[in-house]
């Protein structure tokens, strides 16, 4: 018996269709050629069957007619090819990557958004270096680790104990359970990393957020975590390249809590990561700015004109002024305003003191102050 080749039954699925197509033709014509000489043959003059004739001939014409639009209806439009596209294996995912911390191993990859729904999923498979009973190492076979939905494109894989080295692959599964050709294959070394880096702190100048911290070793790199949400952070750092250093700069945004980690890593195909730093809160309602500074005043018999020097915080809102004219009932406000100058409308006819603050998010800065202001008439 020959040996089924691979595409064997697409290859004589076509040659059926095309040879039933060839034929189409020439059924019809043979077929236009059958009935006309059967008419011709019923509707001859023969005195012994003119009325069997009249009947038979109508018969003839009816099935004639029968057939030939049955024909035509099955021979009209051009048949297609039949198509096997699900029995064909799916895409492979591509691009597999790690992140080995610790205590979990993070693996993504990328697979055509367009292409999902034709898969059920991804089966996660890793193979462990194992010990053999004449003490050699030696690679065990790939085992599923899990099946991932067909929009997943990471799996965290925490079972990593007792594990020296592993490697992983990932491969897709279409809606027939095939499965396509495997991914890139990583190999994973659970090895001691670098101790996670330390004091983390972080200061605002302008509209710039600058973080600081200690690593033990000074070559280290480091990747910096941001988030909206306490204790979860994306797996994708906020770093494009690896930070060579201890410090960092983000914006900052008056508007928003947001929280840090940094890890120390290395690698890049496979990164490893040190476990998180403390994590480090920046809540803008706590911020306090700094105090304006250089604060001024001209007195006029209708008014007292102050001015000042801004912080260098940006993000202040603005500012509140606050005078004094009796001790007994202290500073009292008398104005907001978004400009480093403010007008005071009383007349100065006696000694007063200003405070001006700057506004933060919530709270508002130590206070500015100038005191004994008064108009005196020139002489």
């Amino acid at each position: 018996m020959a040996k089924r080749g691979k595409g064997r039954f697409s290859d004589l699925c076509k040659f059926n269709f095309e040879t039933l197509n060839n034929r189409k033709n020439m059924n019809i014509k043979n077929t236009f050629t059958r009935f006309a000489r059967l008419k011709s043959n019923n509707t001859s003059t023969n005195p012994m069957n003119s009325a069997n004739s009249v009947n038979l001939a109508n018969r003839v014409n009816f099935l004639f007619i029968l057939c030939l639009v049955f024909l035509l209806c099955f021979a009209c439009g051009k048949k297609g090819d039949p198509t096997l596209k699900s029995y064909e294996k799916p895409e492979p995912p591509s691009r597999l990557r790690a992140v080995y911390r610790p205590s979990e191993v993070i693996l993504t990859w990328d697979f055509p958004k367009n292409k999902e729904a034709a898969i059920k999923g991804f089966y996660l498979m890793r193979s462990s270096l194992k010990a053999s009973p004449s003490g050699t190492a030696g690679w065990g076979d790939f085992e599923k680790v899990a099946l991932i939905e067909n929009s997943g494109r990471s799996y965290t894989d925490a079972d990593i104990q007792n594990i020296d080295a592993c490697k992983y692959k990932i491969i897709s599964r279409n809606l027939r359970d095939i499965t396509g050709k495997d991914s890139n294959i990583l190999e994973v070394i659970t090895k001691k990393v670098s101790a996670q880096p330390s004091g983390l702190s972080f200061k605002i100048t302008y509209s710039t957020l600058l973080l600081a911290w200690q690593v033990a070793e000074e070559t280290a790199s480091c990747n910096i975590y941001k988030s909206d949400a306490k204790g979860v952070y994306p797996l994708t750092p906020l770093n494009k390249q690896p930070v060579k250093g201890n410090s960092y700069k983000d914006a900052f945004d008056p508007n928003k809590t947001v929280y840090y980690t940094v890890r120390t890593c290395s690698g890049d195909e496979v990164r490893y990561e040190s476990p998180a730093s403390e994590e480090l809160q920046i809540n803008p309602s706590e911020l306090i700015p700094s105090s304006p500074s250089n604060l001024q005043a001209v007195a006029t018999k209708e008014s007292v004109v102050l001015v000042w020097n801004e912080p260098d915080e940006t993000w202040i809102k603005g500012y509140k002024i606050y005078r004094e004219t009796d001790k007994k009932k202290g500073f009292v406000f008398i104005g907001e305003i978004s400009a480093p100058s403010f007008t005071d409308t009383d007349k100065p006819l006696t000694k007063r003191n200003y405070r001006v603050t700057a506004i933060g998010p919530v709270k508002e800065s130590p206070a500015a102050e100038i005191k004994n202001i008064v108009y005196i008439k020139p002489k």
